[in-house]
């Protein structure tokens, strides 16, 4: 069976882990540095933060697709398609970015005051309209970079897009925290956003070029059959993301509208911290994806379908027992991360975690069907997911109050998400019971261990401010991943070479924890 890894001679491995160190080197920056933030707005003006960068990234992914659609095109390139005509689509990707952002000045400009009211946004309505300006400007950058992103990718240069990434990301930090402790608010905020998106698509602009100078944009005419190729692809891509990201960002522009930006903001940090789940998974299919096209290409079904198994294996295998840990540790994560608890945070991040777990692995299948030309196969269970969270979002939040919003949100993709497998399973003709001998074991495995750790939390050590929450981290999330593995090896699910990879991550687990526990003694 193939392994991810080997994909293509183990290069997707190096490249996974570039990215991943730049996200991590993201992630901590962010980490870092929202505090501060947090400290320097308070939970008002912070709340209104979150709001405007929700709203502004759901605008960010109206990209028509072309950002999935160009990387598969450039990727394609080199197993001889013309570059003429990659080219052309490239221009027409950086085309769209730069009409982007003036759509997307002149809707906010006209429905700014009704935008206003619906988050209620108050005494803060004219400062946050200057701070939309900026990020307005941030966003259309990010759109401009789309083309030159695209060829990096296409091309699997992840090692110098991870560099410029991570370091822009870390420079973004350090300006947001300097600005705020020269007395900035939320302008300066936003001014030190977009300044950053800048420098960022300028340093992957110039790289692309230097690199792949072959396949600098071009503007010129395209013929209707690229046309429809692309906009095919494009568009059931941009429908399944533009979904996921509302289901994301919905979330705070209700508890925004409902409850006030400094609620909106409370559970907004229990889902940034959820988010680190994603980074390993997450960057491994954006990474194997391009590498299976070729593989796929050359090797054809079996292998692909050989590639499908292992990628749900190996998700399955981190993902579940991480988010079971993730959930009996939500709260002592919280303080240990600001060091004083917020309401809320810690239980977004229970509710959440397993639902993002499956839909992750349910990531394996999504890769595959992007493989084989057939990315509309997402975009059922995508809406379907956000139709559930519309649907319940109301009633529940009138019954349980602000956890509604993300309980509503976890339904809603849970259900999608096994709907999806299903439906992907069905329309490729692929056996069911493969998927379930490999997801079923670790899945159960992560909830039985999860349940006797929380049985036991009241035996396992805690205490006051960060150093008592690291120790309850450290214990509620090792003795979930020990019980876990413990039960995998039972069952004869695990061999050596994921036993070692189970020990490495709780070597990196520690490390990671370590440094934080220090911070607070």
């Amino acid at each position: 069976m193939a392994e991810p890894a080997e994909v293509v001679d183990g290069r997707p491995t190096r490249d996974t882990l570039s990215l991943l160190g730049a996200r991590s080197a993201t992630a901590l920056a962010g980490l870092l540095s929202l505090p501060v933030v947090y400290e320097h707005l308070g939970a008002q003006a912070f709340g209104v933060w979150v709001l405007l960068s929700g709203l502004l990234a759901m605008a960010a992914v109206l990209d028509l697709g072309l950002g999935s659609a160009l990387v598969r095109e450039v990727a394609a390139e080199g197993g001889g398609s013309d570059p003429v005509t990659v080219r052309r689509l490239l221009g027409l990707g950086l085309a769209w970015g730069l009409l982007l952002g003036l759509l997307l000045l002149g809707v906010l400009a006209a429905g700014w005051p009704w935008i206003s009211q619906l988050l209620r946004l108050g005494e803060l309505t004219r400062e946050a309209w200057h701070a939309t300006l900026w990020l307005v400007l941030g966003t259309a950058a990010g759109g401009v970079e789309l083309p030159w992103r695209a060829v990096l990718e296409g091309m699997q240069r992840y090692t110098v897009l991870a560099a410029v990434t991570g370091a822009t990301a870390v420079l973004g930090a350090v300006l947001a925290v300097v600005a705020l402790r020269l007395g900035g608010g939320l302008v300066a905020l936003a001014a030190c956003a977009a300044s950053t998106a800048m420098i960022r698509t300028g340093l992957l602009a110039v790289t692309a070029e230097r690199q792949h100078r072959h396949l600098a944009p071009r503007w010129g005419r395209l013929t209707s059959l690229d046309l429809r190729r692309i906009s095919g692809y494009g568009l059931r891509v941009q429908v399944s993301n533009g979904a996921g990201t509302v289901n994301v960002e919905l979330d705070r522009l209700v508890l925004g509208g409902f409850f006030g930006p400094a609620t909106a903001g409370a559970v907004d940090f229990g889902v940034r911290l959820l988010n680190l789940l994603r980074l390993p998974p997450g960057f491994a299919l954006i990474v194997l994806f391009p590498a299976a096209v070729r593989r796929t290409a050359v090797e054809g079904r079996e292998w692909l379908d050989g590639f499908y198994l292992s990628a749900l294996r190996q998700l399955a295998l981190f993902l579940a027992p991480a988010a079971a840990a993730l959930v009996v540790s939500a709260d002592p994560l919280v303080r240990l991360w600001l060091g004083h608890q917020v309401p809320w945070a810690g239980a977004t991040i229970a509710i959440l975690a397993p639902a993002y777990a499956l839909n992750l692995i349910a990531g394996a299948a999504t890769v595959v069907a992007r493989v084989q030309g057939r990315p509309g196969l997402e975009t059922r269970y995508v809406l379907l997911s956000v139709a559930i969270n519309l649907a319940l979002t109301v009633p529940l939040l009138m019954v349980v109050g602000p956890l509604g919003v993300p309980l509503s949100t976890a339904l809603g993709v849970v259900v999608a998400s096994v709907y999806f497998l299903a439906h992907f399973h069905r329309a490729t003709v692929r056996p069911v019971r493969p998927m379930v001998a490999v997801l079923w074991p670790p899945l159960v495995a992560a909830a039985v261990a999860g349940l006797a750790t929380h049985a036991l939390t009241a035996l396992l050590p805690d205490g006051q401010g960060r150093l008592g929450a690291a120790l309850a981290v450290t214990t509620r999330g090792g003795l979930t991943l020990v019980l876990a593995g413990t039960l995998l090896v039972l069952c004869g699910y695990l061999g050596a070479d994921d036993r070692s990879r189970l020990r490495s991550l709780a070597g990196t687990a520690r490390s990671a924890v370590g440094p934080l526990a220090g911070r607070g003694r």
